[in-house]
């Protein structure tokens, strides 16, 4: 079965600049860290309640 193909007659978008570029690769590493951050701390929790002492 083959796949989609590109529409041929798509007008292209604006060029970005480097400073978008930026941006974006900040924005999306801010948001990897973020689920990373938030899984630690899950897996944290987790471990605290069924490690504990009392």
């Amino acid at each position: 079965m083959p796949g989609k193909k590109a529409r041929k007659n798509a007008p292209p978008g604006p060029p970005r600049t480097a400073g978008e570029f930026e941006v974006e690769c900040a924005t999306q590493l801010r948001r990897i860290g973020d689920k990373l951050s938030f899984r630690q701390k899950l897996l944290n929790l987790i471990s605290k309640l069924f490690h504990s002492g009392t």
